[in-house]
């Protein structure tokens, strides 16, 4: 079984599922990850950043069917956290995270969306001392991504199932959304 966790760059959900790791068991994936792997191999892309700026919508699309195979195969084993972005914000507008091909291939139990106050997540982006590039075009406006984030996750429970929950992870309380996380894998089938 497969839970997602979604959530804007700068919602720390990273940081709640490995927090979540410490209540339940499961397997943890990012889909960056694997995406970037496949980008690597078929297009010679060297970073995250470059597949969002460099990469065609086709040969975005492309690395779908792939990485949504991997996952798959990982979900017959036991119970997966994905850890990945509901929309990316692209220059030509904000592209679904999961398209449908995706969707009807993916056994998942709940979406589930990473949440904090869009003042927050700035104060975070403006922390991150990473390599990432963030918070330019529509990654820019928070509160705009959190809400069609949103709606993508209804979107993706009424076409492949499982359930839409939200966690919110406040400033310091971490360990909190963690624990929530922890409950709805729990529920999902993890230990």
């Amino acid at each position: 079984m497969i839970v997602v966790v979604m959530g804007v760059p700068g919602s720390g959900k990273t940081t709640v599922i490995r927090g979540a790791q410490r209540y339940a068991e499961f397997t943890y994936v990012n889909y960056g990850d694997i995406f970037l792997r496949i980008a690597r191999e078929r297009f010679g892309i060297e970073n995250r950043d470059e597949i969002r700026e460099r990469l065609t919508w086709r040969e975005y699309r492309e690395l779908h069917e792939p990485a949504a195979d991997e996952l798959r195969r990982m979900a017959e084993r036991g119970t997966v956290v994905v850890d990945t972005h509901a929309l990316v914000a692209l220059p030509t507008g904000f592209m679904p995270g999961f398209p449908l091909f995706v969707l009807q291939r993916l056994p998942v139990c709940a979406w589930v969306l990473v949440e904090a106050d869009p003042a927050e997540i700035a104060g975070r982006r403006a922390r991150d001392s990473g390599e990432r590039e963030r918070g330019k075009g529509l990654e820019a406006n928070i509160a705009l991504h959190q809400e069609m984030n949103r709606v993508a996750a209804v979107v993706y429970s009424v076409i492949a199932g499982g359930s839409v929950y939200i966690v919110k992870n406040r400033e310091g309380k971490a360990d909190e959304a963690s624990r929530e996380l922890a409950e709805v894998i729990k529920l999902c089938g993890g230990q």
